[in-house]
């Protein structure tokens, strides 16, 4: 069992420092080779919207993580490094990327939200034009959508 106190919040970290704590949920996770095979994955603090980082970690760390951070468990990783998100595309808004090294200390926590952790856009948003394009964004199927669908087509 681990004391859950004193963690940060996804939003709070920084590139500044390697000492941060914070209490997660892996929501996602992913295998990418580019220039080196690693582990990719969404990670979201306790707040329901909009506290969510993507993080990774090299090969040789991989397995360590699977067992040690598995999909939907809450955990509390310190330690760990914090750098601008690059590239083009982006899996969350957020403006920094974890990266998991091997100083990384993932231990469990006793906190439970078995929340769903959606930070959807809305319609008129995506029609608009107000969301980046280059961010991931989720939607749900709207019933307007399905006044367009042929039902000759369903069947």
């Amino acid at each position: 069992m681990s004391t859950d106190a004193s963690c940060n919040l996804i939003k709070d970290v920084k590139p500044y420092k390697t000492g941060w704590r914070v209490r997660v949920k892996m929501l996602h996770s992913w295998k990418q080779n580019f220039g080196g095979e690693t582990l990719e994955c969404i990670l979201a603090d306790e707040t329901l919207t909009g506290g969510k980082i993507h993080a990774s970690g090299k090969r040789s760390r991989m397995f360590r993580v699977q067992r040690g951070l598995p999909i939907g468990e809450w955990r509390i990783l310190q330690n760990f490094t914090v750098s601008q998100a690059g590239g083009q595309y982006r899996p969350t808004n957020l403006q920094y990327k974890m990266t998991i090294i091997g100083d990384t200390v993932i231990s469990k926590s006793d906190f439970q939200n078995n929340g769903a952790f959606l930070d959807l856009a809305s319609y008129e948003d995506i029609i608009e034009g107000k969301l980046n394009p280059n961010f991931l964004i989720g939607i749900l199927p709207s019933p307007a959508l399905f006044s367009y669908i042929n039902p000759q087509i369903l069947l």
